[in-house]
C-alpha cells in the first residue's frame, strides 16, 4: 500500500485521517533505553485528540500565522504540539533545548530575535533557563511558558476548526544549521512538506506496516520530517530516544532497533563513524538488526570507508549489504531530495583527485580502484528538477563537471524569514541566457551528475582553493584523524585563512589522555599525511581540548566560527606548528 498525500489540504488533515482510519494503533513510543523505565507509548487516536486540545487552546491566544517557538525535548509532547500548531494555522518554530550545550542557547535567542514569536513553549525544568536566554530578544513582554499535559476528553472534531489552512499556509519555521553562517529561517508550507513526505515515501518504499526508529533532534529537519512527519502522515508506528542517550551509548541505538524490530532508520555519516569505533562484540552480543530494510544516511558528507567499515563491522548482526542508503537534502528543500532506493547498492566512484581538485574545470573522472578518492553517490533526483550550475556564469555543466547544485520542486520553502533580499536570491535564481525564467534554489552546494546520479563533494562557502586547486575541507578532516590515534574520534575543522591563494589551517581536538610531550609528534604525522594525501604543503596545525571545536545543533562542523575564533585567538591552544604570518592569530592562551 503506497501513500498518496495529494489529496489533503493540509497536515493537519492528512494527519487526521490516519488517525480516523486506525484510532488504535500506536502512533509513538519515547524508549528510555537500557534506564529500566518503561516505553511511553500514545495511540493514533489518543494523539489526534490531545493535539485537538492543545491546538484549541493556542487558537484562543494566537492570532493565525503567528509563530510559536517549540523549544520541547524529543517526546510525545513535542508531538502534540507540532501537530496543535498545524492544527490551528499557526507557524511551528522547533527549536533545542537550553542546557545540551553552549550554542544551544545562543541558537534559541537568535531564533526568537529573528521571528519574534507570540509564545514559546517549553518544559517546566527549562522555563526558567529559556526565559533567561531570550531576555533583551524578541518582542518586550514575550511569553515563555510550560507545556501542562493534557486533561479531559474531546469531542471528535473538537479543535480549531474555523481556521482556513491549506497547501499554500505556512506551516513550519525550519531554521537552517547555521554551519556557514547564521541560521536562518526558511518558511515551509503545508503543501511543501505534504510534497517532500509523499516523495520520501514514495521514493524509500514506506507504507504503514513499517516501524521507525529515531534518535535524531526533532528540531532538525531530518529528524522533524523523515522521520516524526512522515511516520505520522504515513500512518507507521514510530519509536524514539533522545539524541542524548544515542550520544552517550551509541549501543542503544541498535538495542531500539533490535527491541521494536525497526524497519527505517536514518543518521549523519559520524554516527556511523562513531558506532564502528566505540561499539564493541560485547556490547551487540544477542542482537539482530536483520529485520532492518532502510538504514539512511545523510545531513553531512558522507565517506565512503566509513559506510564499508560499519557494513563490515556489524554484518554478523544481520544486515545485508543492500541495507544502507545514501541521500541527500536540506532544509531549504524541507528536508529530502534524493536518496538510493530499497534494494539498491550505493555507486561508489573511484575518481582521479587531481580533476576533483582542478580550480578551472572540476570534475568526477572515473579512475581504476585504488588508484583514486571514492566517492559516494546519493541517488537520482525523481522529486526535483536539478541541474548543476557554474555558480559564477550560472549555466548549466555537462554530466561529471562539478558545479553547484539547483533545484526546482513542490517541495522547496518559500524563502527565508524577513530577509527578502537574500530570499530572491537564494530561492529565485535565474539561469544565464535562458528563457525558464526564475524560480530555481540555490544550495550552497557543490556536486556532479554522473549517469543521473548525484555525487555531493563539499560546500560553496567551505571550498579552499589552494595554488588552484580545490580542496575540501571534510577531506583534510578525515585524513589528519586517520593520521594519528589522538585525534581518532575527535573533531576537527579544517578552513583557509587568505586569498587568492589560501593558507589551509587545522584545529583540531586531541584525545584527553594524550600527553602534551607528545603532540609535536601528532602534529609532524598529521603534516606528513596530509602533505602525501594532498599533494600540497599544509603544515598550519592547531591542538586544541576535546569541546573547543564548534558544532551546530545537529552536529556540523561551524568551520566559518571556527575561523573567526583562530583569528580572533579565541582558543586555548595546546600545540601548534604555524607559518610565520599565521603565528599572531594563534597566540589565544595556552
Amino acid at each position: 500500500m503506497t501513500v498518496d498525500l495529494s489529496g489533503y489540504p493540509s497536515l493537519g488533515a492528512a494527519f487526521a485521517a490516519r488517525a480516523d482510519a486506525h484510532p488504535g494503533r500506536t502512533a509513538l513510543t519515547l524508549w528510555h533505553g537500557s534506564t529500566g523505565a518503561d516505553p511511553e507509548s500514545v495511540t493514533y487516536g489518543e494523539l489526534a485528540r490531545r493535539s485537538r486540545v492543545r491546538a484549541r487552546e493556542l487558537a484562543r491566544r494566537l492570532a493565525p500565522g503567528e509563530r510559536v517557538l517549540v523549544a520541547l525535548p524529543t517526546g510525545i509532547e513535542f508531538a502534540e504540539v507540532y501537530l496543535a500548531c498545524l492544527t490551528a494555522g499557526l507557524v511551528a518554530v522547533p527549536s533545542p533545548m537550553p542546557g545540551g550545550s553552549a550554542s544551544a542557547g545562543e541558537r534559541i535567542a537568535a531564533i526568537a530575535a529573528d521571528c519574534s514569536p507570540g509564545l514559546v513553549l517549553t518544559t517546566d525544568a527549562a522555563r526558567a533557563e529559556v526565559a533567561e536566554h531570550l531576555r533583551g530578544h524578541g518582542p518586550e513582554g514575550l511569553a515563555v511558558e510550560a507545556v501542562l499535559p493534557v486533561g479531559g476528553r474531546s469531542a471528535p472534531g473538537e479543535g480549531a476548526d474555523g481556521r482556513d489552512v491549506g497547501r499554500g499556509t505556512d506551516a513550519v519555521l525550519q531554521y537552517s544549521s547555521g554551519s556557514t553562517g547564521s541560521p536562518k529561517g526558511v518558511i515551509l508550507t503545508h503543501g511543501a512538506v505534504l510534497a517532500n513526505v509523499s516523495a520520501v515515501c514514495t521514493y524509500v518504499g514506506l507504507v504503514p506496516e513499517d516501524r521507525f526508529g529515531s534518535w535524531l533532534p526533532l528540531h532538525h529537519d531530518m529528524g522533524l520530517f523523515t522521520q516524526l512527519t512522515a511516520a505520522l502522515l504515513c500512518g507507521a508506528h514510530l519509536t524514539l530516544m533522545t539524541p542524548a542517550q544515542f550520544i552517550r551509548r551509541p549501543a542503544e541505538w541498535f538495542r531500539m532497533l533490535d527491541r521494536f524490530r525497526i524497519t527505517y532508520t536514518v543518521a549523519p555519516n559520524f554516527a556511523y563513524e562513531l558506532c564502528t569505533r566505540v561499539i564493541t562484540d560485547e556490547m551487540t552480543r544477542g542482537l539482530d538488526l536483520s529485520a532492518l530494510r532502510y538504514l539512511g544516511n545523510g545531513a553531512e558528507p558522507i565517506h565512503a570507508p566509513t559506510v564499508r567499515a560499519f557494513m563490515e563491522r556489524f554484518a554478523h548482526l544481520g544486515l545485508r549489504s543492500h541495507v544502507h542508503s545514501s541521500g541527500y537534502g536540506l532544509a531549504e528543500s524541507t528536508a529530502y531530495v534524493t536518496c538510493v532506493p530499497e534494494e539498491t547498492s550505493p555507486t561508489v566512484l573511484t575518481v582521479d583527485p587531481l580533476r576533483l581538485e582542478s580550480g578551472e574545470r572540476p570534475e568526477l573522472r572515473p579512475v581504476a580502484e585504488g588508484a583514486g578518492r571514492p566517492v559516494m553517490g546519493l541517488g537520482r533526483p525523481h522529486a526535483f528538477d536539478l541541474r548543476i550550475v557554474d555558480p559564477r556564469e550560472r549555466v548549466p555543466l555537462p554530466e561529471g563537471r562539478i558545479g553547484e547544485i539547483w533545484l526546482r520542486g513542490e517541495s522547496i520553502g518559500r524563502g527565508y524569514w524577513g530577509r527578502p533580499e537574500l530570499s530572491a536570491e537564494v530561492f529565485d535564481a535565474r539561469l544565464a541566457d535562458s528563457a525558464e525564467g526564475p524560480g530555481w534554489l540555490r544550495t550552497g552546494d557543490l556536486g556532479a551528475l554522473v549517469d543521473g546520479e548525484l555525487f555531493v563533494t563539499g560546500r560553496l562557502k567551505e571550498l579552499l582553493i589552494v595554488h588552484g586547486r580545490n580542496i575540501f575541507p571534510q577531506d583534510v578532516e578525515h585524513e589528519a584523524r586517520a593520521a594519528h590515534q589522538a585525534l581518532g574520534g575527535q573533531l576537527g575543522a579544517a578552513f583557509g585563512v587568505g586569498s587568492p591563494d589560501e593558507r589551509v589551517v587545522l584545529v583540531h581536538e586531541v584525545h584527553p589522555r594524550t600527553p602534551r610531550t607528545e603532540l609535536p609528534e601528532v602534529v609532524t604525522a598529521v603534516t606528513r599525511r596530509l602533505n602525501r594525501s594532498f599533494g600540497l604543503p599544509l603544515r598550519n596545525v592547531v591542538l586544541v581540548r576535546r569541546g573547543t571545536v564548534r558544532r551546530t545543533t545537529s552536529g556540523k562542523i561551524r568551520r566559518t566560527a571556527m575561523r573567526e575564533r583562530f583569528l580572533a585567538g579565541d582558543m586555548t591552544v595546546l600545540h601548534a606548528e604555524l607559518e610565520p604570518a599565521l603565528r599572531a592569530p594563534a597566540a589565544g592562551p595556552r
